[in-house]
C-alpha cells in the first residue's frame, strides 16, 4: 500500500500535489502487509525525514479511543532510503495475524459472533536520535475479518449433481399441455365476445386445479 504524508500538516494525502486527506485504510485480518511511505515536503516533494543511521519509525494501531493499552497491530523494523536517494522510500510490513488482533475481533468463537470489521486508530511516528518525535495525524485502520483461512476443505459435491437450468422443463402430463394449448390457441381477443372469455378462464382454471397448481 502506498502512503504520502505531508509533512506540513501531517496528514496522510492522495498523493503529490493531492493534498485531500486520506482519513482510512483499510486491510484484512490475518495477512501481512507492506507500506510504502513517502514524506511530503510542501504536499509535493519526497523528503529524507532524518538521518538513515539515526531513524526510528513506528507504525501502530490500538482499538478507537484506548490510548493505554498495547498495540493489536505494529511494526518498527523499517526499510529506509540510502542518505542522499534522490525519491526516498521508507518501508514497513506489519502482520495483521496476531493474538490481540484475533482477540479483539473474537476470531474462533464458538457462537459464531466473530466481528465481520473492526475500526482502530493508527498512526505512523518517528525521530531521530533522541530528539523529540514526530507524528501524524490519527487516522483509521479498518480491518476486515478474512473469509478464506486454509482450513475450510473443499466443499462436497451434491449427488446427483443439480441439472442445470437449461435442462429443467415444467412436467406436465400430455393432457394437461394439450389443453392449456388448445385453449389459448383458439381464443383471440379481437372477436372472443365475454361468454367466450369467460368459457376459456374457466377452462384454465379448471385444467389448472386438476394439477393442483391453484
Amino acid at each position: 500500500m502506498r502512503l504520502y504524508v505531508d509533512l506540513e500538516t501531517l496528514q496522510l494525502i492522495e498523493g503529490p500535489g493531492f493534498r485531500n486527506p486520506i482519513t482510512s485504510l483499510r486491510f484484512k485480518r490475518g495477512d501481512g502487509a507492506r507500506l510504502d511511505v513517502t514524506f511530503l515536503t510542501n504536499g509535493t516533494t519526497p523528503t529524507e525525514i532524518g538521518d538513515p543511521g539515526s531513524l526510528e519509525l513506528r507504525f501502530g494501531a490500538k482499538p478507537r479511543g484506548r490510548y493505554d493499552v498495547g498495540y493489536l497491530v505494529h511494526a518498527a523494523d523499517w526499510t529506509l532510503p540510502d542518505a542522499g536517494a534522490e525519491n526516498p522510500l521508507y518501508q514497513c510490513s506489519p502482520s495483521f495475524n496476531t493474538v490481540e488482533l484475533d482477540s479483539a475481533m473474537q476470531v474462533g468463537s464458538p457462537t459464531g459472533s466473530e466481528l465481520s470489521e473492526i475500526t482502530l486508530m493508527g498512526e505512523i511516528t518517528w525521530r531521530e536520535g533522541e530528539g523529540e518525535p514526530t507524528s501524524t495525524r490519527t487516522f483509521l485502520v479498518i480491518v476486515e475479518n478474512d473469509v478464506n483461512r486454509g482450513t475450510e476443505g473443499v466443499p462436497t459435491d451434491a449427488d446427483p449433481p443439480y441439472p442445470a437450468p437449461d435442462s429443467m422443463v415444467l412436467k406436465s402430463d400430455e393432457g394437461y399441455d394439450v389443453t392449456l394449448r388448445n385453449t389459448l390457441k383458439t381464443f383471440d381477443a379481437n372477436t372472443a365476445t365475454i361468454d367466450d372469455l369467460t368459457d376459456a378462464l374457466a377452462t384454465l382454471i379448471d385444467t389448472l386445479k386438476s394439477k393442483n397448481v391453484l
